[in-house]
């Protein structure tokens, strides 16, 4: 019996000194685990704060598109409301030339007409140097250059 109680001391001994290697192999695992269970919560971490950068992103994005489209809006309809002042002041400029080329021919003729109710008072005057172009320089008519 001694030497089953023996034996058995031997048994439980190595069994404890399994055990105890057991352990030791089992405290550096453990640390690992917390290490890897705590970089894991840190990278979810990580990992939402990247899918909601990526949600703002597409949010603004999405702004962006319609502050683009808006504007691509705004220039064309610019585009097509310059188009048309350029054709009504294309009509203006007809009509100004036109009352210019008018306003000529009224000159003109009011300076005719002016002439000829001179030359009806002052019938000895010769008024042939007088001309609706010509200007006076230095006190004389002069033709225009």
């Amino acid at each position: 019996m001694r030497k089953d109680k023996k034996e058995l001391r031997q048994k439980l001994h190595d069994k404890l000194q399994d055990v105890v290697e057991l352990e030791s192999k089992l405290v550096p695992m453990r640390e690992k685990i917390a290490t890897l269970e705590e970089a894991q919560k840190a990278d979810a971490e990580n990992i939402a704060n990247l899918e909601k950068r990526s949600t703002e992103r597409e949010t603004l994005l999405g702004k962006v598109e319609q502050d683009r489209d808006k504007a691509t809006k705004e220039l064309s309809e610019t585009a097509t409301e310059l188009a048309q002042v350029r054709e009504e002041n294309s009509g203006f400029k007809t009509k100004i030339d036109e009352l210019q080329l008018e306003a000529a021919q009224v000159l003109t003729s009011g300076f005719g007409a002016t002439l000829e109710q001179f030359a009806c008072k002052y019938p000895d005057l010769d008024l042939s140097e007088f001309s609706v172009y010509n200007e006076v320089v230095d006190g004389k008519i002069m033709p225009p250059t």
